[in-house]
């Protein structure tokens, strides 16, 4: 859905209740339908995935890195906010809500059978969405809040989003050559070359889909290697919490060289 129609949509309801006139109303009204589209995009990717493995067409631990590929993509929907009101904020709305809501059902109901737990954990354990779930919610919060719109925050989820998501799915099927460094889980050099290329694919693609400066082949090659080198290094399940402020760290010194 553009943004044109959007902004009619707005309007309508706007002239409908009486607040024609109050551009500010209409703001409001049309990054209110911006967030709800993705809380709509992201209800649909989470029962559809609960039905694959439902129905056993997916294992758990592939269900859970399509939904991570979902969410990381709700970068691609942010253009559709109105930046000139306060409300753009509300792009945290999905992230928000999955926070609280993976906090409730991994750490108080606990129920291994819940369609979250089903989707979102490697075993079935609901503990695990306190683990790499929660992180990447919590990350998506902080960077929709202070980094909205910007090349970091594209170079983050890009890396995170695409690198991360895909590594565990090559290193477990094409995995031959196993490593580990200090603190990190053991990898395989496929899977760390799969966060490189990932990374490289998923900051193309928010970069290009926020229509904002790409990188050039040298800082995509240095992303990708500072990417891959961070999610190697990562303990076990704090992968998506390493890897952003990771690069966070390093981005100003990367752009400016």
């Amino acid at each position: 859905m553009s943004t044109s129609i959007i902004e009619i949509i707005a309007n309508i309801i706007t002239n409908v209740i009486g607040w024609s006139g109050v551009e500010s109303s209409v703001s409001l009204v049309f990054n209110t339908i911006a967030a709800i589209i993705t809380v709509v995009y992201v209800k649909i990717v989470i029962a559809t995935t609960d039905k694959l493995v439902l129905k056993k067409i997916v294992r758990p631990a592939t269900s859970r890195k399509i939904i991570h590929l979902a969410a990381a993509s709700l970068v691609l929907f942010w253009p559709l906010f109105d930046q000139a009101h306060w409300s753009w904020r509300l792009n945290v709305l999905v992230p928000v809500i999955f926070t609280l809501r993976l906090f409730i059902k991994g750490a108080i109901i606990r129920d291994p059978e819940d369609e979250d737990v089903r989707t979102m954990s490697r075993s079935g354990n609901p503990a695990e969405l306190l683990y790499g779930p929660i992180q990447f919610t919590i990350t998506m919060i902080w960077l929709g809040l202070t980094k909205f719109m910007t090349r970091e925050s594209c170079i983050i989820m890009g890396a995170v989003g695409f690198g991360d998501g895909i590594a565990p799915l090559v290193g477990q099927r094409f995995g031959k050559h196993r490593f580990r460094f200090p603190f990190g889980g053991v990898k395989s050099f496929e899977g760390s070359l799969s966060v490189g290329l990932g990374s490289i694919f998923g900051m193309w693609l928010f970069l290009n889909g926020l229509s904002l400066p790409l990188l050039n082949v040298e800082q995509s090659l240095k992303y990708a290697f500072i990417s891959a080198i961070l999610e190697a290094c990562s303990p076990q399940a704090f992968d998506n919490l390493v890897i952003p402020l990771g690069i966070c760290y390093i981005y100003g010194s990367l752009e400016e060289a």
